[in-house]
C-alpha cells in the first residue's frame, strides 16, 4: 500500500512578518485560494487516498491542521505531533515506525507541505515513476533541475542511468548529496548537467528507509524503537538529537535513485521565491497590496495590512507590511530574513510568535488596542463553539457583542446576551463564552486590571484539552 506523509511542523522563519512561529506559511494562503498543506493534499488525488495520508506537525499546530485537513477527509489519528521540532529525519523515522506497525510493505511518499508546483499532471507521473522504482528497494528522490546559480538549495550529483527500460529510463544513480553551496560552487554545478536542485521529495519502502536509518543513524533507530504507539512519543522525544534526513543517510546511502522532475517547482522558501512566480508589471514590479508606484523597477509589495503604500525610485526590493511589522529588503538578501527573526527571538518580542490577531482552536481574536491598565480585543467565535471554563486572577473583562447571540456563564448564572447588549465579568468569576448559533459571534471585550498578559488563566473545563 502507498501512504503519503507530509511535513509540516516547519516555522518558516524567512517568510516573517507573514509567517510568525504560531502561524507558519505552511498554514498560509500565499498562492490562490488554498493554502500550502491543502494544495500538497490537493496534488496527491488519485494516488495516495486520503485514509493513506499521514500529517506530521507540532503539537501546537494540531487544530489549524485539523481544520484544513477535515475536507479531505484524513481521520484525525493521521495528525502525528511532534511535542518539539527535531529536523527531518526523526520525523520521517517516526512515520516510518508507525505505519509500518500496520503494514510491514509500506512505500512513504514524504513531501514537504511549503511546496509551490505548476504541471500536477506531470508532477504525478513523476510520483508514479518513484513509486514503481521504490518498489525495487531504492530511496528515490524527485530532482529539480537548475533555473539558475542559486545558493538557496543543497544539489545532487547524479551518475549513470539505472537501465534503459520502463520507469528507469529517466532515473539516474545518485553518486552525492551536496550541502547549499558557494556562489562560485553554485555557477560551477548550473554548467553541469550532472547536478540537480534537491527538492526534499521522497519515496520509499518504509522497510529499506528504516534499515538504512539503522545502519547510518543506530541511535536514532534504536530510540524510535521503543515508540509503539502515538502515546510513547512523548517519552521518547526529549532523548532525541535533531538531524535532518539529508545529513544523517542520504549522504551516505548507496542506494539512491533520483528522477529528474519534469515539471515547474519553487520550495517557497523565501520572498524571493514568491516574487518569482508572482505576476508582474512591465517594470517586474510585483503589487499584492493597495499600492502607488511612481519609477520602480524589480519591486515586491505585499500586504496583509489596510493601509496604502507608496514607492518612489526603488530598485529591487522586497515590501512586506502586516499590521503590526513591516519588512523592507533587498532582493538578493531575502535568505537573510531568518536572522531578523533570530534577534527578535533573543530580544524575547511577540512579533516573532503571533499577529495581532491570533488563531485559537474556537475562533480568532484581535488585539484593537494594548495600553497599561487595559486591553481591547475584537473577539470571534465560530459557529457552535465555546470557550474554556475559566476565571482570572488579575483582571476584569466587559464584553459587548456586536454581532451573533451570546451564551455567557458567570459564576452560577446563564444569560443570553444579543447585539448591543453587554455584560461584565468580575475578577476571580468563573465565566464562560459559548456560541450556540449557525452564525459567526463577534464582541469586543475589554479587558481591565493590573496585568494583561494570555497566561492569567485558570481552565476548568476545556472542549481542546489544553
Amino acid at each position: 500500500m502507498v501512504y503519503a506523509v507530509i511535513l509540516a511542523g516547519g516555522v518558516g522563519s524567512r517568510f516573517w512578518p507573514f509567517s510568525r512561529e504560531l502561524e507558519p506559511k505552511q498554514f498560509m494562503r500565499l498562492i490562490g485560494e488554498a493554502s500550502l498543506l491543502e494544495s500538497a493534499i490537493q496534488r496527491l488525488k488519485g494516488v495516495v487516498s486520503p485514509k493513506n495520508t499521514f500529517i506530521i506537525t507540532n503539537n501546537i499546530y494540531f487544530y489549524e491542521v485539523k481544520a484544513q485537513v477535515a475536507k479531505f477527509g484524513i481521520p484525525d489519528k493521521n495528525i502525528i505531533l511532534e511535542p518539539l521540532g527535531k529536523n527531518t529525519a526523526p520525523a520521517i523515522g517516526l512515520c516510518a515506525e508507525l505505519i509500518s506497525r500496520f503494514d510491514k510493505k509500506a512505500v512513504l511518499v514524504v513531501l514537504p507541505a511549503d511546496h509551490y508546483i505548476k504541471n500536477i499532471s506531470n508532477f504525478k507521473k513523476a510520483i508514479k515513476k518513484a513509486i514503481a522504482c521504490a518498489k525495487d528497494n531504492f530511496l528515490v528522490t524527485i530532482g529539480i533541475k537548475p533555473s539558475n546559480p542559486s545558493t538557496a538549495y543543497g544539489y545532487i550529483r547524479v551518475a549513470e542511468r539505472l537501465s534503459t527500460i520502463d520507469y528507469r529510463l529517466s532515473t539516474y544513480k545518485v553518486e552525492d548529496f551536496l550541502e547549499k553551496p558557494s556562489l562560485s560552487n553554485a555557477k560551477k554545478y548550473f554548467k553541469d548537467k550532472r547536478f540537480y536542485w534537491n527538492s526534499g521529495m521522497f519515496i520509499w519502502k518504509a522497510s529499506v528507509f528504516l534499515e538504512e536509518m539503522r545502519k547510518y543513524l543506530p541511535e536514532l533507530s534504536r530510540q524510535l524503537n521503543f515508540i509503539r504507539s502515538v502515546k510513547d512519543i512523548k517519552k521518547v522525544w526529549p532523548e532525541i538529537k535533531p538531524i535532518s534526513v539529508d545529513y544523517g543517510i542520504m549522504e551516505y546511502s548507496r542506494k539512491i535513485a533520483l528522477i529528474p522532475a519534469d515539471f515547474f517547482w519553487t520550495d517557497l522558501g523565501s520572498w524571493d521565491a514568491l516574487a518569482e512566480v508572482s505576476p508582474k508589471d512591465d517594470s517586474g514590479n510585483i503589487s499584492q497590496a493597495d499600492t502607488c508606484n511612481l519609477d520602480n523597477r524589480g519591486v515586491a509589495i505585499f500586504s496583509k495590512a489596510d493601509r496604502l503604500i507608496s514607492a518612489i525610485g526603488v530598485r529591487d526590493l522586497i515590501i512586506a507590511d502586516t499590521p503590526d511589522a513591516l519588512l523592507i529588503c533587498d532582493r538578493g538578501k531575502t535568505q537573510d530574513v531568518k536572522k531578523v527573526v533570530d534577534i527578535l527571538k533573543s530580544t524575547n518580542r511577540k512579533e516573532r510568535l503571533v499577529h495581532f490577531t491570533e488563531k485559537r482552536p474556537w475562533g480568532t481574536f484581535t488585539v484593537l488596542r494594548d495600553s497599561p491598565g487595559f486591553k481591547i480585543k475584537l473577539i470571534e467565535i465560530f459557529p457552535r463553539k465555546r470557550l474554556s471554563l475559566q476565571r482570572h486572577e488579575k483582571r476584569a473583562e466587559h464584553w459587548v457583542v456586536v454581532s451573533g447571540v451570546a451564551k455567557v456563564t458567570a459564576g452560577n448564572k446563564t444569560k443570553i446576551v444579543r447585539s448591543n447588549e453587554s455584560i461584565y465579568i468580575p475578577k476571580r468569576t468563573k465565566h464562560r463564552l459559548q456560541n450556540t448559533s449557525a452564525e459567526p459571534l463577534k464582541i469586543v471585550e475589554v479587558q481591565t486590571g493590573s496585568y494583561l498578559g494570555e497566561d492569567d488563566i485558570e481552565r476548568f473545563e476545556d472542549d481542546f484539552n489544553r
